[in-house]
């Protein structure tokens, strides 16, 4: 029996010292997190704050494919059928009328009928409810400027930001901290300089670069104060990104951002090639999207002859995001490479030159290239008849017709990817494994795996990219910079792997979005589209020829009124994160103090904290926008509608693109590729949604107020946002 109990005994004696000691940490870990909650709470951050807790522990994209269409009773609807389009919409107006269904944006209930086979994928769903949820909380919550802060974790301090002031202080570092004269200098300059030392050990650890955290300290000759400048970083806010992005200038930081930056800008905007094809290839996107789509046409009016279908009562229902997709990647791919592509369907019968004009093509020499020799450079420039610059494609001889063939077959798994990609970066931020080491992630989680998985087609279409461009395009220059160059001359460099893979993405995902979310919009406003088609045809006259140039649309202001109103309320990149590296002090919000008189006059954001900067909600805040959810893009245009508009007119709080050192720099691409694809597609097509006229028959008939907002669609959720189960809309041919 004692044997016995001397073999227990030091077993009991550890057990008890290990539970001991997990119930210890449990209780630091536990005290650490009210602490942070406190200091979030109280002294001069003084914000309402909610403890965050992990959604996902394993995530697949295909759960919100299995979703979406099912949730909205749209999966199982034959569009192209009249009989069953009327159906739905009678089945709709039911649901709106007695069980109060909402399928607005704003809605952030998902209601599954019982027995469904998906219920049990509900909760695992990720759905944009964080997204379209954020100004209600925002607004329950209270905080000054509607902000509120969330403690993620054990000690990572996040504020959510949808108010301008705060934003702009944070982006643009418009905050200033005052040091008091009889204040200890010395150990304000030491509490930065210990910042930046932790900032920069921990960058150097990572990825063996340096990150500059704080900005320059400036004396006033004239004030008893100290002002030191605030600042912040994407750094480690964005480091989720780095194995899908890598080292790219989204997501680099300090001296490596700022040479990678300078380099971008030098090789692709102030690239005198890219200026001059930037039109014309805007152009043939469109081309390529209209080809595309009538293709698609005449097929399903084929299917429909064989199957002795009615017209009358039929339409052509077509999902166009995956059409748009590949018209701006081609855009991109060709911009950046100089590499002569066509990624669209090649179409050799009579409608191809039914729907592209000769005046709609590059140059004469594109359009007899054939596709056995069309990987070819697009840097020779000549003028056309008026005196315009046109485009010669000249071979480059390189096993043109193989390395066409393999970036071709590639194309559709890549844009698969950079679709799911865009959902399992935002799932893994917003799961354990984002409080967790990289190195825990990576050994351990399962979300990695797939997004390794998703990544393969994504490197080799960029790989691809390097290694077709042509001398004098922007990756090529890129190649031979100190930034992005390789020790190998022979190799591509993991920086300019890097640096494709982010223009890639940037340049197709954001283009093909915005465009959807226009199309959308305008489908469901017919007086408002008109409103551009007469516009547009005011600006190209009778002489026939559909391309647009740069000097047409800055001639058309209601289309620049339509794509910046898409853009306010579907910001493609619907919110973006710094982190701050100084104690930000912004001035306290007057109506937030006026009802909470123990406000101070500043509230300061503190440093290290997470500033997240929902541009979605700063977009839609009513405070700062009349009529905030409506479609209305005459408020850019007409003085008294924009008079209304305090984030407009007053505070600029309009920033689809962010502001800031960190803004996009593809900005001046996309402001010229939208506004031309768009004005080309318009002229060529009437864009209707097909649920519009079913509605309004039947709310007509049972006296119902009938609101085209309601079929807005949801947003597939992820770093950028996408219409949720793709756009179908019919596009008819316009009467010249």
């Amino acid at each position: 029996m004692a044997r016995h109990i001397f073999v227990v005994a030091p077993i009991v004696g550890t057990v008890l010292v290990v539970a001991l000691m997990l119930l210890l940490c449990a209780m630091t870990l536990i005290a650490q997190r009210r602490h942070t909650r406190q200091i979030l709470e109280g002294g001069a951050c003084n914000l309402p704050t909610v403890m965050w807790r992990p959604r996902f522990w394993n995530y697949s994209s295909t759960q919100d494919d299995a979703l979406d269409g099912k949730v909205r009773g749209e999966d199982d609807v034959d569009w192209d059928n009249h009989d069953c389009i009327i159906e739905w919409a009678i089945k709709f107006v039911r649901e709106q009328q007695y069980h109060q269904y909402n399928i607005t944006q704003q809605t952030s209930v998902v209601q599954v009928h019982r027995g469904s086979n998906i219920t049990r994928h509900v909760k695992k769903k990720m759905g944009s409810s964080s997204i379209t949820n954020i100004l209600p909380r925002m607004e329950r919550l209270n905080g000054p400027y509607g902000m509120y802060a969330t403690v993620y974790g054990i000690r990572t301090k996040v504020v959510h930001v949808g108010h301008h002031v705060p934003a702009r202080a944070v982006l643009t570092g418009a905050g200033v901290i005052e040091l008091d004269s009889g204040e200890d200098v010395s150990r304000g300059e030491r509490k930065y300089w210990l910042l930046s030392l932790f900032s920069w050990l921990s960058n150097h650890l990572a990825n063996n670069t340096t990150s500059k955290a704080t900005k320059s300290i400036r004396r006033s000759s004239t004030s008893s104060t100290m002002r030191l400048l605030t600042g912040s970083t994407k750094n480690p806010a964005y480091d989720h990104f780095k194995n899908f992005s890598g080292e790219g200038v989204f997501t680099a930081n300090g001296s490596d951002w700022k040479a990678k930056r300078a380099s971008v800008i030098h090789c692709l905007l102030r690239n005198a090639n890219t200026d001059t094809i930037l039109e014309v290839e805007a152009n043939r996107a469109a081309d390529s999207f209209i080809r595309e789509a009538g293709h698609a046409m005449e097929i399903k009016r084929q299917i429909r002859s064989r199957n002795d279908v009615d017209d009358r009562k039929t339409g052509v229902t077509m999902n166009v995001v995956p059409m748009l997709q590949r018209s701006t990647v081609g855009l991109i791919y060709r911009i950046i490479t100089h590499h002569n592509v066509e990624f669209g369907p090649i179409v050799t019968s009579d409608l191809e030159n039914k729907h592209v004009s000769k005046s709609d093509q590059p140059s004469s020499s594109a359009s007899t290239t054939s596709p056995r020799s069309s990987a070819t450079s697009l840097v020779t420039m000549d003028a056309d008849e008026d005196g315009k610059p046109s485009i010669e494609y000249q071979s480059n001889n390189l096993e043109c017709d193989e390395r066409e063939k393999q970036i071709k077959l590639l194309l559709p798994d890549y844009l698969q990817s950079v679709t799911r990609i865009r959902m399992i970066v935002l799932a893994q931020s917003r799961s354990i494994w984002f409080l967790l080491p990289r190195w825990v992630y990576k050994t351990f989680s399962p979300i990695y795996r797939e997004e390794e998985r998703t990544m393969i087609p994504i490197r080799k279409f960029s790989q691809m990219a390097c290694e077709n461009a042509v001398p004098g395009s922007p990756i090529a220059q890129l190649r031979q910079r100190e930034s992005h160059a390789s020790d190998n001359t022979s190799n591509i460099s993991k920086d300019l792997l890097d640096e494709a893979i982010t223009l890639l993405f940037a340049g197709q995902d954001t283009s093909a979005a915005t465009l959807s979310w226009t199309l959308h919009l305008l489908s469901l406003h017919p007086d408002k589209q008109e409103r551009v088609v007469k516009e547009l045809r005011s600006v190209l006259g009778d002489n026939g020829s559909k391309t647009v140039s740069k000097s047409m649309i800055s001639q058309m202001p209601y289309l620049d009124a339509v794509i910046k109103e898409s853009m306010r309320l579907y910001p493609v990149a619907p919110f973006i994160v710094r982190m701050l590296t100084t104690d930000i002090a912004i001035p306290n919000d007057k109506t937030h103090a006026l009802k909470n008189t123990g406000s101070t006059e500043t509230i300061t954001l503190p440093a290290t904290t997470f500033a997240c900067i929902w541009i979605y909600a700063l977009h839609r805040n009513p405070k700062l926008w009349d009529r905030p959810n409506e479609f209305l893009p005459e408020r850019w245009i007409d003085p008294q509608l924009r008079s209304r508009d305090l984030g407009q007119v007053e505070y600029g709080a309009y920033m689809p693109f962010a502001i800031g050192p960190r803004n996009c720099l593809g900005q001046p691409l996309a402001q010229v590729i939208l506004r031309i694809v768009l004005a080309r597609i318009l002229h060529m097509y009437v864009v209707i949604d097909p649920k519009i006229e079913a509605l309004q028959r039947i709310c007509k008939s049972e006296s119902i107020e009938f609101d085209p907002s309601s079929l807005r669609k949801d947003m597939q959720a992820g770093f950028t946002v996408l219409p949720s189960n793709g756009l179908n809309i019919q596009l008819v041919e316009r009467s010249s």
